[in-house]
């Protein structure tokens, strides 16, 4: 699998991405690996078993940073949105949020897991 068709299955077009990347594919690759290493998820993932709300904020915080500088999107998005509502005291609306993020990130992990045995 290519660089192109892994973005392709996450349902995003990597040209953004790339132009940060100062249009290197193979630079864009070596650091979009790195994700596969990151302990972010394991700690959002943690802390909202023990709806330690300030240590989800922070772990979705970060993981929102993380997943927007690779351009996925619908991490990004779900992170953003948890984010949002640990501002607004709305921690009822997190876990349905969690259940949501988990489905893309792992989506993603496994799309990327899948780039990074070919390459």
């Amino acid at each position: 699998m290519t660089l192109r068709e892994f973005y392709e299955k996450i349902g995003v077009d990597p040209t953004n991405v790339l132009q940060r990347f100062g249009g290197s594919e193979a630079m864009l690759g070596k650091f979009v690996k790195k994700f596969l290493a990151d302990g972010t998820f394991v700690q959002l993932t943690e802390a909202m078993e023990k709806k330690d709300w300030e240590n989800v904020f922070r772990a979705a915080h970060t993981l929102k940073g993380l997943s927007g500088n690779f351009d996925f999107l619908k991490v990004y998005d779900l992170s953003a949105k948890i984010v949002e509502r640990y501002r607004a005291n709305d921690f009822d609306a997190i876990p349905p949020l969690f259940d949501e993020l988990k489905a893309r990130y792992d989506e993603t992990v496994k799309y990327l897991t899948e780039f990074c045995s070919e390459n």
